[in-house]
C-alpha cells in the first residue's frame, strides 16, 4: 500500500450524511489519505448509505453492487444508515464488501484499511462520536456549509425510523459548534445551514440547556458570516418564545423549514405529531408577523394508513389557505422499526401517488403565486454557480420564452436570495458577465416560474429590467 493511500468516498441520502462524509474525508486526509474522483483509482472505496425509506435502501443496494464491480483490489467499506438498520446480511449478499460500519463509526476507516483489526461491532447510534467535524473537507460550494447541531431524535412520530437509525438526541455544545463554524468561515464559508433531526429541540438534552436562540446569537458574533439558515424545525417545539429569540438575531435569514406532514386532525394524531391545524395556523401567522418577508418550506406525507378522501381534502384546503413558498411531497412507505408498521397499509401505491400528485399540482400553483410576489423587488442574492455558456445550464424551470431568448454562448449564473436554501429550493437565474461563486449583489427579478426567477445582474436595484 502507498504511503498516501488513495480514497474514493461517495454519499447517498440527506445532507446529514453529507456532513458525516465530509468529516470522514477530513479525518482521512489528516491521516495521509489522498481523495480521488474515480473508484477504479482508489485503494479504499467508501460508500455512505441511506436507509430511511425502501426506495433509499434499494438505491443503496444497487450502488453497493455497482461499486463492488469497480473496486478491483481496493478495500470496500459500506457505512451509514443502511448498515445501521440492515435487516439482511450485506457481507453475504455482496461478498466484495470487505467491511461495514454503522452511523458515526467513520473514525474507524483508517484502522480497517490498515488491517489493525478485522472488524468492528455495529455500535448503538448513541455511541457514535462527533469525530472529524473540525477537519471537514470542503463541500461543493466553498461559501455554503451545513453544520450539524444535534444528532438523533427524541420524538416518536409513528411513520419515522430515524430514532432507530440514529438514536436519541445528542446536541452538540454551543462552544463546539461555534469553533467549527469559525473554522468554516475562515475557509470562506459565508452561509451556515443548521441541521439536525429536530432543530427546535436543540440543547434540551445538554446540562445547561442552551436553546436555539442562544446558539444563533453565538454564531451571529462571527464577523465574516453573513447568513444563518434553520432547517427541520419541529412545529410543536418551535414556540412563540423560541421564534422571538431566533428571529431577533440579525444574521438569521427570513426562512424556515417547518415540516407539517399533514393537516387532518385525525391523521396528525395517528402520526403522533403533537399538534392540530389550528395551532399550525397560529404558528405560521406569528412567523409572518415577526418576519413579513419570510419564506417557508414544508413537507407533506400522503397515503398514511387510514387516510381517507376527507383527510386529503383537509390537507389541500389547509395548504391553499396558508400558502407555503416551498412544498415537497412524499408517499407513505410502510417501514419496519416504526410504530405505524403495526397498522394495515391498505392504500394502493397508485392511489398514494395520485393523492401526492394532487398536492403537487396545488403546490405548483401556490409556488408560482408566491414567487410572483418577488417580481420587481430588490433581492440580495449570493451567486452559487457560474456558467460561461447558457447552453451548459439547466434552464428548464424557467418560462420557455426566457430560455429561448438566450444566446447559447451567453454567460449565466445561478444565485439565491435568503428565501431559498441551497440545493433544494430553486433560486434566481442571472444574465450577466463578470460574476463569481460566493459573490453577493442586489438584483430585481423580472420573470418567474414556480421554482426559479430570472433577473439581469446588471440591472440597478429598485427598478425593473
Amino acid at each position: 500500500m502507498s504511503s498516501s493511500p488513495r480514497v474514493y468516498l461517495e454519499t447517498l441520502g440527506c445532507e446529514k450524511n453529507l456532513v458525516d462524509s465530509q468529516a470522514a474525508m477530513g479525518l482521512l486526509q489528516q491521516r495521509g489519505f489522498r481523495p480521488v474522483e474515480d473508484p477504479e483509482d482508489a485503494e479504499l472505496v467508501v460508500l455512505n448509505t441511506c436507509g430511511f425509506l425502501a426506495a433509499a435502501r434499494d438505491e443503496s443496494m444497487e450502488r453497493i453492487r455497482e461499486l463492488a464491480l469497480l473496486k478491483g483490489d481496493a478495500k470496500f467499506v459500506v457505512m451509514g444508515c443502511f448498515v445501521q438498520g440492515q435487516t439482511h446480511p450485506i457481507l453475504e449478499l455482496v461478498p466484495q464488501v470487505d467491511h461495514v460500519l454503522g452511523v458515526g463509526q467513520y473514525d474507524k476507516l483508517e484502522e480497517l484499511f490498515r488491517q489493525k483489526t478485522v472488524d468492528f461491532p455495529l455500535a448503538a447510534p448513541e455511541e457514535a462520536p462527533y469525530a472529524g467535524y473540525g477537519v471537514r473537507s470542503p463541500g461543493r460550494l466553498r461559501h455554503v456549509a451545513h453544520i450539524k447541531i444535534a444528532e438523533g431524535c427524541n420524538q416518536s412520530c409513528s411513520f419515522c425510523k430515524i430514532p432507530a437509525l440514529r438514536g436519541k438526541q445528542r446536541s452538540r455544545p454551543v462552544e463546539q459548534i461555534v469553533q467549527e463554524a469559525r473554522a468554516l468561515v475562515a475557509g470562506g464559508v459565508r452561509e451556515l445551514i443548521l441541521i439536525s433531526q429536530n432543530s427546535s429541540a436543540y440543547g434540551v438534552d445538554l446540562p445547561n440547556k442552551p436553546r436555539l436562540g442562544e446558539l444563533c446569537r453565538a454564531l451571529d458574533a462571527i464577523e465574516d458570516l453573513r447568513w444563518i439558515r434553520i432547517m427541520y424545525a419541529y412545529p410543536p417545539m418551535f414556540s412563540d418564545e423560541l421564534m422571538n429569540e431566533v428571529y431577533q438575531v440579525e444574521k438569521v435569514v427570513s426562512y424556515l423549514d417547518i415540516p407539517i406532514q399533514h393537516a387532518s386532525p385525525r391523521i396528525l394524531k395517528a402520526m403522533g405529531r403533537g399538534y392540530d391545524p389550528e395551532r399550525l395556523r397560529r404558528q405560521i401567522e406569528r412567523l409572518r408577523q415577526l418576519r413579513p418577508e419570510i419564506m417557508l418550506r414544508t413537507t407533506a406525507l400522503l397515503g398514511f394508513p387510514g387516510e381517507e378522501e376527507d383527510d386529503v381534502v383537509a390537507l389541500l384546503d389547509f395548504l391553499a389557505e396558508v400558502s407555503f413558498d416551498h412544498l415537497v411531497t412524499f408517499a407513505y412507505s410502510h417501514e419496519e422499526q416504526t410504530s405505524a408498521y403495526a397498522l394495515a397499509d391498505t392504500i394502493d401505491p397508485a392511489e398514494k401517488e395520485d393523492r401526492r400528485a394532487r398536492v403537487e399540482d396545488l403546490a405548483w400553483d401556490l409556488a408560482l403565486e408566491r414567487k410572483g410576489r418577488l417580481l420587481g423587488k430588490k433581492l440580495s442574492v449570493v451567486v452559487d454557480e457560474v456558467y460561461e455558456n447558457a447552453a451548459d445550464a439547466d434552464l428548464s424551470t424557467l418560462p420557455l420564452d426566457i430560455a429561448e431568448e438566450l444566446e447559447e454562448d451567453q454567460p449565466v449564473a445561478f444565485a439565491r436570495s435568503e428565501g431559498f436554501c441551497e440545493g433544494i429550493d430553486g433560486g434566481i437565474w442571472l444574465a450577466g458577465e463578470g460574476l463569481s461563486a460566493g459573490q453577493m449583489l442586489d438584483v430585481v427579478p423580472k420573470f418567474c416560474g414556480p421554482y426559479d426567477l430570472w433577473a439581469h445582474a446588471g440591472d440597478q436595484a429598485g427598478r425593473l429590467a
